[in-house]
C-alpha cells in the first residue's frame, strides 16, 4: 500500500512537470548508478536488485540518452564534481559492483555497442575462486523449493536434518550448516557445482534443475576482464574480501592494497576508484584511501554529487538501480526530485555523510 501511495505521488508530481523541474535546476549535479549482475535465468524473480534483465537494461539506458542525460565514465564524473568550473549538464556514471559474468553477458554489451563507457568494481577473492558464489547459490535454491517442510537424508552429516523453510530461524540454521560445509570441502570449480547440484537434489529437486554450467552465479574469469577493458569499461576496486573491515584501517589497507595487485597483474591499468562492499564505510575510510591515492569511493546511499572536493570524493552517493525498481522511481530518483525531497526534509546523502568528513 505504501509503494502504491508513493508511486501515484511520482505519477502527479511527474506529469505536474515537478520531474523536469527537478531536472533543470539540478543538471549541474553528477549522477551516479549502481548496478550489479544481468540475468540468464530468472534470477531476476529471485533478487531483482542483483540481477536485472538486459530488455530493462536497454530500455534504462535508451531514456538516458533520449533525455539528455550525457553518460561520462566515472573518471570524468569525478573530475567534473572536483572542479571549480560548471560540468556539463546530466552527467551520468554508470558502476557495476562485483563482477559477475552475467554483467558481461547481458548488461555491459547495451553501452560497449554503443561506445559508452563504465566501470565495473571487482571483488578479487571471489574471482579468483572462480565458483559460483556460495552465498547468493544456496539462497536462490531455496527460493526455488518455495519454503517447504524438507528432511535431507544421505547428503552429509553436517546438513543432514529435518527443516521447515517457511521458519526464519530454520532456515538460517540450514544456511549456515551448507555455507560451512562448502568452505571446509569445496576446493575448485568442479567440486562446487557437484557439491551444490548434489544440495539441490537433497532439497527434494528443482525444477527445470539450478543451471550453474550457464555462469549464472559465476564472476567472470581474466580474459573477459581484459575483453571488456579493451571496450571501455573500467576495472576498479571492490576490495579483495566483500566487507569492509569497519575500525581497523591496517585491514582496510591491506585488502585495498591486495585487490590492486590482483588487478594490475591482469595487465589492467591500475585502479583508482573504489566501491565500499555493501555500503559499509567508517571516518577511518579516507585516510586510507587518500594514503593509496585514490581517487574516489562511492557509498550506497542514493543522492546527486554537489562537490567531490576534499574528503567528499571518498563518500560519493549512488543510487541502486535493478529489476525491481520501478522505472517512476527511477525517473524520481535520476531527476533530482528525489534529492530534492530528502534535503527538505533534511534526509541528504550530503548531511549524513558530513559525519565521516
Amino acid at each position: 500500500m505504501i509503494n502504491k501511495i508513493k508511486l501515484a505521488f511520482y505519477f502527479f508530481a511527474k506529469i505536474l512537470g515537478v520531474f523536469a523541474l527537478a531536472r533543470h535546476l539540478t543538471a549541474s549535479k553528477v549522477r551516479i548508478l549502481c548496478y550489479h549482475g544481468g540475468s540468464i535465468g530468472d534470477e531476476w524473480k529471485y533478487n531483482g536488485k542483483l540481477f536485472m534483465t538486459r530488455k530493462k537494461f536497454e530500455k534504462r539506458v535508451a531514456w538516458l540518452q533520449i533525455h539528455g542525460y550525457q553518460i561520462s565514465s566515472l573518471s570524468e564524473a569525478v573530475a567534473f564534481s572536483i572542479s571549480d568550473e560548471n560540468p556539463p549538464r546530466l552527467v551520468t556514471a554508470l558502476t557495476f559492483d562485483d563482477g559477475w559474468y552475467s554483467t558481461g553477458r547481458e548488461l555491459l554489451p547495451v553501452l560497449s555497442e554503443s561506445k559508452l563507457p563504465a566501470t565495473l568494481y571487482l571483488c578479487t577473492s571471489h574471482f579468483e575462486e572462480a565458483w559460483p558464489i556460495f552465498d547468493v547459490t544456496v539462497r536462490y535454491i531455496l527460493w526455488r523449493v518455495e519454503g517447504r517442510k524438507i528432511e535431507i537424508k544421505g547428503f552429509d552429516n553436517m546438513v543432514d536434518g529435518a527443516y521447515d523453510l517457511k521458519i526464519n530461524l530454520s532456515r538460517k540454521e540450514l544456511i549456515a550448516k551448507i555455507m560451512n560445509l562448502l568452505a571446509m570441502q569445496v576446493k575448485n570449480r568442479a567440486q562446487a557445482l557437484s557439491t551444490l547440484n548434489r544440495f539441490a537434489a537433497a532439497m527434494g529437486g528443482v525444477p527445470g534443475g539450478i543451471n550453474l554450467e550457464s555462469r549464472r552465479f559465476d564472476y567472470l574469469s581474466a580474459d573477459e576482464l581484459r575483453e571488456l577493458a579493451a571496450n571501455g569499461c573500467a576495472i576498479e576496486l571492490h576490495g579483495h574480501f566483500h566487507s569492509y573491515p569497519a575500525g581497523n584501517p591496517e585491514q582496510f589497507f591491506q585488502d585495498l592494497t591486495t585487490c590492486g595487485s590482483i588487478i594490475e597483474k591482469l595487465g589492467l591499468p591500475k585502479p583508482k576508484h573504489y566501491c565500499y562492499p555493501s555500503g559499509d564505510f567508517d571516518s577511518a575510510a579516507a585516510a586510507v584511501l587518500q594514503k593509496l591515492e585514490i581517487d574516489s569511493a562511492t557509498t550506497c546511499i542514493p543522492g546527486l554529487i554537489e562537490s567531490a572536493q576534499g574528503n567528499r570524493k571518498y563518500y560519493l552517493p549512488r543510487f541502486l538501480d535493478g529489476e525491481n525498481v520501478h522505472m517512476l522511481e527511477f525517473e524520481a530518483e535520476i531527476s533530482g526530485f528525489s534529492d530534492v525531497l530528502r534535503r527538505a526534509v533534511g534526509r541528504s546523502q550530503a548531511k549524513y555523510a558530513s559525519d565521516f568528513m
